[in-house]
């Protein structure tokens, strides 16, 4: 895997990690909107605690998708297949009580959708044979 640090990173894959960034990001104001919105309810503790750990794991991943490790970018596809059904349907049908959050979300979707589409595209892929 030191030879990927030889090769220049493609642009598709630069790119992508640039994309994959800013998901995280969108995904900590969506955290903060929705500590801000539910604080007096209930103690965000536990909330900020998984959202943390998942941002953890999620920069984990980015960081080695960049430096070229194929695990990291499989990872990620795992993580898109599993958020669909249990993040991104539910959206649809709460945009109206929660329209700023929901459709951060679903700019979250496409953006994570084309950062995908551009690491699986031929000359990502030829890079992380490599």
């Amino acid at each position: 895997m030191a030879e990927n640090q030889e090769i220049e990173t493609p642009a598709k894959v630069a790119l992508s990690i640039k994309l994959f960034y800013s998901i995280i990001c969108i995904g900590i104001i969506r955290a903060i909107i929705v500590v801000v919105r539910h604080w007096e309810v209930r103690t965000p503790d536990f909330f900020i605690l998984i959202k943390s750990l998942f941002f953890g794991v999620s920069i984990f991943l980015v960081f080695f998708t960049g430096k070229g490790r194929n695990w990291a970018r499989w990872a990620l596809v795992v993580i898109m297949a599993i958020s669909i059904p249990l993040t991104i349907l539910p959206m649809f049908s709460s945009l109206a009580h929660n329209p700023i959050p929901n459709l951060l979300g679903l700019v979250q979707a496409f953006l994570f959708i084309w950062a995908l589409a551009l690491l699986f595209h031929t000359t990502s892929t030829a890079w992380f044979k490599n």
